[in-house]
């Protein structure tokens, strides 16, 4: 590759890609929750549960993906499966049970898995040169957690203006320029290999699980609160939090040992959550921004550690195992904070949350950590 730059016309593209095809995406979650309540007359645990089966859908296709992306163009597999997950938008006004609305979401979350192991932990590899792919891979995950926050405030938005159709449009079409975005870029040709049906290759990767299990508290923080706030503003202070880290990432990053960017990110998450059980005034913009900036400094840590301990080639293993474990932590995080908040301490257990993931960092994941490095 002889441009060696990180932020090249393919990466970009792709970073672009993610980041709608993400807000396309979580824009749904809050839709069909709504939707599953006023339509179907679901209970808001089976609304939840509606939402989140798209995440256990996502580790299906799982032990296929190697032989998808190295088998078939890399490029095609990923613009096929996001037609898929697109095309599957529309089919929601012609369901006529819920089992249905199960079953849609589950294709979805399939099409959704596939597309991730193509682009993050394939193409995003692929189109960057061999000493950016570190960064590459932070990126890339950072534009997914922006363009999360930003869906979600979108989705809130559902029944004040348009009918459900058109909010599948509106996905449709933010995720159509994911497939444009997809479709513009240059990938060398390689050869198909000749490998297995079903590995672990591009699925998980059992020496980054348990820092993974770790950083599920972030995305199980933020699942938890996409159930219990329905303001726009929340979500996008949240997205101006973690904008604010990035912006300012280059001067924390000079500080030693980045372990305490773990220990901050859950502390300030953990003050915005207190800050919610008072929310007057300015209080949920403060605690949104405040979580914001925590899932930037815990997040980035985590993904770094995911990042570094992977051995030779197992690169694109370990960031889709960060990518499944993030969707899950999400989808825990929805089922968990819509129980606890249909019984009134929601926070209570988010707080709680932060402590267990705190400690559990410090007395286990560091140790780890190091450990792991020093006999690689």
């Amino acid at each position: 590759m002889t441009n060696t730059a990180l932020w090249n016309r393919n990466f970009a593209l792709l970073v672009i890609a993610n980041t709608m095809l993400y807000m396309a995406v979580y824009m749904l979650f809050p839709l069909l929750h709504h939707w599953s309540m006023e339509s179907w007359g679901c209970t808001e645990l089976t609304a939840s549960a509606v939402t989140a089966v798209f995440a256990v859908a996502l580790f299906f296709p799982g032990i296929l993906n190697a032989y998808l992306v190295d088998t078939f163009p890399r490029k095609q597999v990923c613009i096929r499966s996001m037609l898929l997950l697109l095309l599957l938008n529309f089919a929601y006004v012609y369901l006529s049970a819920v089992w249905q609305v199960f079953l849609v979401r589950i294709l979805q979350g399939m099409c959704f898995g596939v597309t991730l192991a193509s682009t993050g932990a394939t193409l995003a590899i692929d189109v960057t040169p061999g000493n950016k792919r570190d960064q590459a891979n932070l990126c890339f995950a950072w534009s997914g957690v922006l363009g999360m926050l930003i869906g979600v405030a979108v989705g809130v938005w559902y029944g004040t203006s348009f009918s459900f159709f058109t909010w599948m449009c509106v996905s449709a079409l933010l995720g159509g320029v994911s497939v444009l975005c997809i479709s513009m870029l240059d990938v060398c040709f390689r050869a198909p290999l000749d490998l297995p049906l079903f590995s672990l290759d591009r699925f998980l990767l059992p020496r980054v699980l348990l820092p993974g299990i770790n950083m599920m508290i972030v995305p199980f923080i933020l699942g938890a609160l996409f159930g219990a706030q329905y303001q726009s503003s929340f979500y996008l202070c949240m997205a101006g939090g973690f904008l604010f880290y990035l912006l300012c990432r280059y001067c924390f990053s000079r500080l030693p040992d980045g372990g305490w960017e773990i220990g901050t990110g859950l502390i300030l998450m953990a003050v915005g959550l207190a800050l919610l059980q008072e929310a007057e005034g300015y209080q949920p913009y403060l605690s949104g921004s405040l979580i914001g900036l925590g899932v930037g400094f815990s997040l980035s840590r985590f993904l770094q550690m995911m990042i570094l301990l992977p051995l030779h080639c197992e690169r694109g293993t370990g960031f889709h195992t960060y990518q499944l474990l993030w969707e899950a932590g999400v989808m825990f995080g929805v089922l968990a904070g819509r129980y606890f908040f249909s019984q009134g301490n929601m926070y209570n257990m988010a707080l709680t949350a932060c402590a267990v993931g705190l400690i559990f960092y410090y007395t286990c994941i560091r140790v780890y950590f190091r450990k792991h490095m020093l006999n690689r």
